[in-house]
């Protein structure tokens, strides 16, 4: 989620138009995105703990995957560098 300071009018209010034809402002709130692989550059598989703005009450063993590069690397890419070490 962004500073208070960053949530301008711009990025924070969104018109909604209600069941009942009002038109009314809600304030979004925006959160951290769960983080992309630089390799393959698709979404992480990350456990709930790591996103929704819930990541400071858990620990940090629990917010990454149980495996070598957790949260760095998406899975993907992790088989592929293995394959590639492993017929060098």
């Amino acid at each position: 989620m962004p500073r208070p300071g960053q949530l301008t009018r711009g990025r924070a209010n969104r018109i909604v138009r209600t069941p009942g034809g009002r038109r009314v402002v809600h304030r979004n709130k925006m959160y951290k995105s769960g983080g992309k692989c630089p390799v393959t550059g698709s979404n992480l598989q990350l456990p709930k703990e790591s996103m929704y703005g819930r990541s400071r009450k858990s620990s940090k063993s629990s917010k990454r995957p149980n495996r070598p590069y957790g949260g760095a690397l998406s899975s993907v890419a992790l088989r592929r560098g293995i394959i590639s070490k492993t017929r060098e």
